[in-house]
């Protein structure tokens, strides 16, 4: 299992080193995995930018969960 599941509402913490994104939202659209290890999500903005990649630990979650077919 992974720390966040898909289409989960994530928040961007203070440790992110991309300050641009600290305090943004947006929603686990991809996983970043190798041999069981959980190295980045691909994380879309709720503002529009996507194709974002940030490790487990700059993220926590909102408690929001979306489906797919809010996206696709």
């Amino acid at each position: 299992m992974t720390k966040f599941e898909f289409y989960q509402e994530v928040e961007i913490l203070p440790n992110c080193l991309y300050a641009e994104y600290i305090g943004k939202k947006g929603v686990i659209m991809g996983i970043g995995e190798e041999d069981g290890v959980i190295y980045s999500y691909a994380v879309s903005l709720l503002d529009g930018e996507s194709g974002l990649c940030f490790s487990p630990d700059c993220l926590k979650p909102t408690g929001k969960q979306f489906k797919r077919e809010d996206f696709y």
